[in-house]
């Protein structure tokens, strides 16, 4: 499959199909990681390291009666 490379304010950036997106997951908003390798760009999605997601959550208040010992 062909793509195109496009000027994105000073960068570049290429279109994933919708095809080739959902074949692997892909929707707006997903991380990935993008690795040179030789002559070629690789993405691959990002799986979350859980450190990752307890440190996002460090500045989260938990909803009230969360921590509470006993259930209401």
């Amino acid at each position: 499959m062909r793509a195109s490379i496009v000027r994105w304010g000073n960068s570049l950036a290429v279109r994933v199909p919708k095809e080739v997106a959902a074949s692997i997951g892909l929707r707006e908003g997903s991380a990935v990681e993008m690795t040179a390798e030789h002559d070629a760009i690789v993405l691959r999605r990002r799986r979350h390291d859980v450190k990752d997601l307890v440190a996002a959550m460090a500045d989260v208040e938990p909803p009230p009666g969360l921590l509470e010992d006993e259930p209401r």
